[in-house]
């Protein structure tokens, strides 16, 4: 008896051995790439560096001066706006493209293939292509012309009308990945629960409000935080689309493109570090403020 159970030890101690072998590759990783970055980043915020001359540690310099920089109070703002303008439409319009896709009608496939198809490019290449789309004189002004009469629209120098073309393309390109995540829900949700909810007497609506809406409730937090951390990093657009690298007149610099200014344009990498910082704690938050909204939910209906 007791040579089985040193044998059965024996057995599990080198299991656990090759299982941390096997994960070791996943562990450096993350090391070498997110959390030695984190660290970097974190000390970086501390000092005055330029990548002219060595670091030279400042303490919380660099967050009091980002309190009176008006470029960053701004970034903010615009970070915030294109956040809300992103995530909510996303939000909604891909569960209501998931509802319809989850029906079976003819050539669902074939559509839904096409509406797919923004997610495939990258997303460098996707910018490429909306800004031939939105010259003045282009292809989207030529379609709106007999709706509003003009032979040129400004759509990336308007100050209004950048912005919102961010947040356009942005849902363009996500709204049908987020519809695939719903749609994983909605299938995973048994059959029998909706055949019992129209045997009493619900009709399609009150089914899906009633018993299939509560149950994506793990789908729906998982599309939020996802989503809200993306809309916070948003960079490429508004490098690549917008005049100036965050024009006109700064509305569309997010604080990731400030971090790349800072840092690549000015040389400020203590700053850029700082707003980095204060960009990751400001995701942190919100999607903290998310699960919570979620899991205290998740108790009152129970």
């Amino acid at each position: 008896m007791t040579t089985i159970t040193r044998k059965k030890a024996s057995f599990i101690e080198r299991r656990q051995y090759w299982g941390l072998i096997f994960v070791l590759p996943a562990i450096i990783f993350f090391v070498v790439f997110y959390l030695v970055p984190i660290i970097t980043g974190v000390y970086y915020s501390l000092t005055d560096f330029t990548l002219l001359k060595p670091p030279v540690y400042v303490g919380l310099q660099n967050y009091q001066d980002l309190l009176k920089d008006r470029l960053f109070i701004k970034s903010i703002s615009v970070t915030l706006s294109y956040v809300s303008g992103t995530t909510i439409p996303s939000f909604v319009i891909s569960l209501l493209a998931a509802v319809v896709f989850y029906q079976k009608f003819k050539g669902r496939e074939i559509l839904k293939v096409f509406f797919f198809s923004p997610v495939l490019p990258s997303l460098i290449v996707v910018a490429i292509v909306w800004r031939i789309l939105l010259q003045p004189g282009g292809v989207l002004t030529q379609v709106l012309r007999p709706l509003t009469g003009a032979a040129e629209i400004n759509w990336l120098d308007n100050p209004t009308l950048s912005p919102l073309s961010m947040m356009i393309i942005t849902n363009w390109t996500v709204i049908p990945f987020y519809m695939l995540i719903w749609l994983a829900g909605l299938t995973n949700i048994p059959t029998e629960l909706r055949q019992a909810a129209l045997v009493d007497g619900a009709n399609r609506l009150q089914s899906f409000l009633r018993v299939e809406l509560p149950l994506l409730r793990p789908t729906a937090v998982f599309i939020a935080a996802i989503s809200t951390i993306n809309a916070f990093q948003g960079f490429t657009l508004q490098y690549a689309i917008s005049p100036g690298k965050g024009g006109p007149i700064d509305v569309n610099t997010t604080m990731g493109l400030l971090i790349w200014k800072y840092g690549f344009q000015y040389y400020r990498m203590g700053d850029a570090s700082a707003v980095s910082m204060v960009l990751f704690a400001l995701i942190m938050i919100v999607v903290s403020v998310q699960l919570w909204l979620s899991r205290n939910n998740q108790y009152s209906l129970s």
